[in-house]
């Protein structure tokens, strides 16, 4: 093994006590971000939490749809990571893009967000990138309101906007959002109403040229408004909960292989239904039903570009559970279906997937549980396994360990890019000017993936975690493009080139320290990371996730309504081969390396009113570095964001 990945944290959460001889082995590989985490960090918008995920390194364009790349499980573009709201799961991808900015969820709606990072079976999917499972929170007695408001800008020079409508001297206006909610809890009825409008302001020069001659918007803005509702009913141990939702989001959507941003408006509608019917203490039946749309309608612009794309979902499972206190057994099915609605000719529109799935969880003592889960997925003749087995121990009082040993299988219907439709027909790129060369059909991707953890409690302020872990891909279709620059669009093009049967190998290991003192709380990140082999295209899909990454991180709370709050972070150069040609074709003006940088973020926050009203001011980039995290991405400088909460319950 040539190098070695290492990663340190210390957890800015609370460090609970040593266990007690009767408590359970943790589990290492569960992170929980709870809504106090959210709002001391100044989180304003879903894809700002990917930015607390251990492990996960991220990415952005345009500072609206950020990509994630979980613990080495899948790259930058082609996600393979699951989000959930509440147990259902949520369809956001469009062609291999996965925003949680579609999600049609307001962060004052949250409670907390649990994070899986290793393979495992969550309510009936087989998470093999990791998963984001978004918990609402839940309505007290009575009636209870809801408001939050947020607006950010950047400081410095005079920016795109300075000598417009919307001049100011030195400030240039990122975005605001608005939201509220409603909430009912009842004895055996409880619901919840919400609304959101957020607008993003695209002020970075190069992504500005890009569209200036395509938009028929004076000033590029991303606008998004989404409404929701959840019902929850039930009584005697039986729960029904119903999820409705619909986001409307008019956005620049960037599509790597076409080159540049495309104005859409992308519509997402979502309705689901989930429930638990037990038929004794320990035996019940769960179920789950989710229908999505997903589309990719046409926003005005010069060149008439439409995607024409419309995307449904339907999933439905039905699993048995058995529970005692030495072991728990799940065993379920379900059927998947998905459909394209488009004005060009597909061979196939669409195709249904069987799924059988199980779980079985033994605690031969109370310190000790092994679990072995297996996932079955069948689509027109392919057979897709997925397997993890899992061993967690809790030794003595002061020390756990964690190892996870899996191997999954994903068929080409589980592929979200556009690939799958492209070979189908699905003639959009063609059409305008992308000449797209497959050197093979999408076939089965392999991974085994190890998982090991090691955590110590030196005492009740100070735990440490060891760990490492290990990758190993086959059977991989990767993009192979080099970008040209176009002066007279200012935007990017070249043929791409899907290159099947790749495989390569990552691994890596992870420490971490916690510290929680009284009132201070600290955080402490360090992470390297390479490629132990693989082919120059594998190598080159990587060197797009930074090797090193620093992060340290501070909590201060000297009073109960008031908090302090800083990070400051490192990250390391990337390399995005694609875009070589084009850094020669403008002269440095666009490279294919990002930069590493240095960033420090503050803010403080203050409750009012018995908790009932809470103003939040957090600066961002204080040393004013602005460095992108892709090389054609937007970098923000200083900003400054302000927040504003208002919580009254029980009225």
């Amino acid at each position: 093994m040539r190098t070695v990945l290492a990663y340190l944290s210390i957890i800015t959460l609370a460090t609970p006590p040593i266990w007690s001889q009767d408590a359970g082995p943790p589990p290492l590989g569960r992170q929980v971000i709870t809504a106090e985490t959210l709002r001391s960090a100044g989180v304003r918008r879903l894809s700002d939490i990917l930015a607390l995920v251990d492990g996960w390194d991220i990415s952005t364009i345009n500072g609206f749809t950020w990509e994630a790349s979980p613990r080495g499980l899948s790259s930058f573009g082609r996600p393979t990571w699951a989000v959930m709201l509440d147990g259902q799961p949520v369809d956001l991808d469009i062609f291999g893009v996965r925003s949680l900015e579609r999600l049609p969820v307001s962060l004052g709606q949250i409670d907390s967000v649990v994070i899986l990072s290793a393979p495992a079976v969550h309510n009936g999917q087989f998470v093999e990138g990791g998963l984001i499972h978004i918990h609402s929170r839940r309505p007290g007695r009575g009636l209870s309101i809801q408001a939050h408001v947020a607006t950010a800008s950047e400081t410095g020079d005079p920016g795109p906007y300075a000598y417009t409508g919307r001049a100011t001297p030195n400030v240039d206006r990122v975005g605001s959002d608005v939201s509220g909610q409603v909430l009912f809890g009842g004895s055996t009825l409880s619901a919840v109403a919400g609304a959101l409008w957020r607008e993003h302001f695209v002020t970075n020069r190069a992504i500005r040229e890009r569209n200036r001659d395509i938009s028929t918007d004076k000033h590029p803005i991303i606008k998004q408004a989404a409404a929701s509702l959840q019902a929850g009913w039930g009584m005697g141990g039986r729960r029904h909960e119903l999820y409705l939702g619909r986001s409307w989001i008019r956005d620049y959507y960037f599509l790597k292989a076409f080159g540049r941003e495309v104005p859409v408006e992308s519509p997402l509608t979502q309705i689901g239904l989930r429930g638990t019917l037990p038929l004794s203490g320990v035996t019940g039946l769960r179920y789950r039903a989710v229908y999505s749309v997903n589309e990719l309608d046409q926003h005005t612009n010069s060149l008439n570009l439409d995607f024409d794309w419309q995307l449904s979902r339907w999933r439905a499972e039905l699993e048995a559970w058995h529970d005692r206190s030495s072991y728990r057994f799940v065993l379920g099915a379900g059927l998947a279906g998905t459909s394209a609605e488009t004005g060009y000719l597909l061979s196939e529109d669409g195709f249904t997937t069987v799924n059988l799935y199980g779980e079985l969880i033994y605690r031969p003592r109370v310190t000790m549980s092994q679990s072995l889960a297996f996932h079955v997925t069948s689509a027109d003749g392919a057979l897709g396994v997925k397997t993890a087995l899992a061993h967690r121990r809790r030794i003595g009082r002061r020390h756990a360990v964690e190892a996870v040993l899996s191997y999954f299988e994903r068929i080409r219907e589980e592929d979200s890019r556009i690939w799958y439709w492209v070979q189908r027909g699905y003639a959009f790129l063609s059409d305008n000017g992308v000449e797209a060369l497959n050197a093979g059909e999408l076939g089965k991707t392999r991974t085994v993936a190890g998982d090991a953890r090691w955590m110590i409690r030196f005492n009740r302020e100070v735990s440490a975690r060891l760990g490492g872990y290990y990758r190993w891909f086959s059977g991989l279709s990767l993009e192979e493009q080099r970008f040209e620059f176009e002066p007279s669009s200012q935007s990017f093009s070249g043929p791409v080139r899907l290159v099947p049967n790749r495989r390569g190998q990552l691994a890596g290991g992870e420490i971490a320290l916690s510290w929680a003192l009284r009132e201070l709380r600290l955080l402490l990140f360090y992470r390297f990371q390479d490629v132990v082999s693989g082919d120059q295209l594998f190598k080159r899909t990587w060197r797009t996730v930074p090797r090193h990454r620093l992060r340290i991180t501070a909590l201060y709370t000297p009073w109960e309504s008031v908090g302090l709050w800083s990070r400051l972070q490192y990250r390391s150069a990337t390399r995005w081969a694609d875009y070589q040609e084009a850094a020669v074709q403008t002269g440095g003006a666009y490279s294919q390396y990002v930069d590493n940088a240095v960033t420090l973020d503050i803010a403080a926050q203050k409750w009012f009113w018995e908790r009932r009203v809470r103003l939040h001011l957090l600066f961002r980039n204080v040393f004013n570095d602005a460095v992108p995290y892709h090389p054609i991405g937007t970098a923000y400088g200083l900003t400054f964001m302000v927040q504003g909460e208002v919580l009254l319950d029980g009225l």
